[in-house]
């Protein structure tokens, strides 16, 4: 089995979710989206069982950044119809999923969400929740763009500050606004990185430590129930 990672920010990379993969006996490359020396593989859904696309500063909803976002929409109409293809996207990733499969993104009326807060899970008898007896489960915010949920998906997850959180379509393509990929690591890097972006929102950074173990633990068991499925 095959993976490809999408990273369109160095600092964003798959945090929990790459040892996972290699547990399950996945391959991994990567293809960094940042940078424009590098150009992206051709028919790259043909060579991959599984795409991520993860978080990064750009917008879909900006109209001069269309020609940039143009091959990571078809890499989702290309893994919705084509058969044992799967596709994660994260925060941004989600966003390029919602646009391809039809949904609007747009920037968020109350502005950025920041810092963690409890998802409510919103479809507990779906089979990426399995092993999970909670009503709700800790995640980290960083965007301000949203998405509506596109047709003939699957609302999943949804926090008090914006609803839309997750979606799932023809269980094989899931979108996650949230993060649940980061590390300890991860989440004190992005501190100081977006420190401007995070300085615009009221979100919740106290406790990180044991708030990123409790959404590890709850993230495991939702990657690899979708690798599984």
């Amino acid at each position: 089995m095959r993976a490809v990672i999408i990273r369109f920010i160095d600092c964003e990379g798959p945090g929990i979710l790459e040892p996972i993969l290699r547990e399950k006996g996945y391959r991994i490359s990567y293809h960094n989206a940042y940078d424009s020396r590098v150009h992206l593989m051709p028919e790259i859904h043909l060579n991959f069982d599984l795409i991520v696309m993860l978080g990064g500063p750009q917008s879909v909803a900006d109209p001069d950044k269309q020609e940039f976002f143009k091959p990571y929409y078809e890499i989702v109409e290309n893994v919705v119809a084509l058969p044992n293809k799967k596709l994660i996207g994260v925060c941004l990733g989600s966003q390029i999923i919602a646009r391809a499969l039809g949904a609007n993104v747009r920037p968020g009326t109350k502005g950025p969400e920041t810092g963690f807060s409890e998802l409510q899970i919103l479809k507990p008898e779906h089979p990426i929740f399995s092993g999970i007896q909670k009503e709700s489960i800790m995640a980290f915010h960083l965007h301000e763009d949203i998405f509506d949920i596109p047709v003939g998906a699957d609302h999943l997850l949804a926090s008090d500050f914006y609803a839309n959180q997750m979606f799932s379509y023809k269980n094989k393509v899931f979108a996650f606004q949230t993060h649940f990929e980061p590390t300890l690591t991860m989440l004190q890097v992005w501190q100081n990185v977006h420190k401007e972006f995070i300085s615009k929102g009221n979100g919740d950074f106290s406790n990180i430590d044991s708030k990123q173990k409790s959404m590890e633990e709850n993230a495991k068991i939702i990657f690899s129930n979708i690798i599984n499925l």
